[in-house]
């Protein structure tokens, strides 16, 4: 189970993220994918957020001010869940960046911004975040989690799968920035040599180099996993 920066878990098979987690080490640092991995999974809230910034400065009617944003999440969640899209990374990575380290800054800053403009129809805004939500990783992750279930026996949230393709769409930027494997499936090789295991020793051998990137939530879960003992 691979953690993200932020501390998101990444669990697909057990062996397939593994492999891909290798294959990137050998040209980019750790970091810099899971990074990236955040960004994406961030991307729904990032779109929202902003399109919900916008529309309430404008004048338009209250019901397009309250659906706009649904639009805009649905639409980051296609985005990653389709899997498409990451020639584009490199357009919003750097704002992406800013959001997810300023992340509760812009949604109280943007909160009390829709109060002041549209009053209490702003707390209409919860509810609506939280049904298109459900509804967007629910209708777009349906068909893959029976997938994880049949290909692999695996009984996967939807927002867990969600979470795994913004891995997956991470690779396939990187992979195509650095020719590296465009097969997401590992090659018979690959499974031959038992590439999936490398990752323990090379983030054992990095983790001091690597520890101050991760949040606290982070370094507590790689270091369960990589077994490396609490400092006294």
């Amino acid at each position: 189970m691979i953690t993200t920066v932020k501390g998101d878990t990444i669990d697909m098979n057990g062996i397939t993220e593994w492999v891909l987690f290798h294959r990137m080490t050998k040209r980019v640092n750790p970091l810099d994918f899971l990074k990236i991995t955040d960004c994406l999974i961030q991307l729904p809230n990032f779109l929202f957020s902003i399109s919900l910034f916008v529309v309430i400065l404008t004048n338009a009617e209250i019901w397009l001010k309250l659906s706009i944003p649904s639009m805009f999440y649905f639409f980051g969640q296609l985005i990653v869940n389709f899997k498409i899209g990451y020639g584009d990374v490199d357009i919003f990575k750097y704002p992406l960046l800013i959001f997810l380290t300023l992340k509760k800054v812009f949604i109280l800053g943007i909160f009390v911004t829709a109060c002041f403009f549209i009053g209490v129809y702003a707390l209409l805004f919860i509810p609506i975040y939280l049904f298109t939500l459900i509804i967007s990783v629910v209708i777009l992750n349906y068909y893959e989690r029976k997938y994880y279930k049949n290909q692999w026996g695996k009984t996967t949230g939807f927002y867990d799968i969600f979470k795994n393709n913004a891995f997956i769409v991470s690779y396939k930027y990187f992979a195509d920035k650095f020719d590296l494997e465009k097969q997401l499936e590992p090659t018979d090789q690959e499974l031959e040599d038992d590439v999936w295991l490398e990752h323990l020793d090379y983030m054992k051998d990095n983790w001091k180099t690597l520890e101050a990137g991760f949040n606290e939530k982070a370094k507590r879960l790689w270091k369960a996993y990589l077994h490396i003992p609490k400092e006294e």
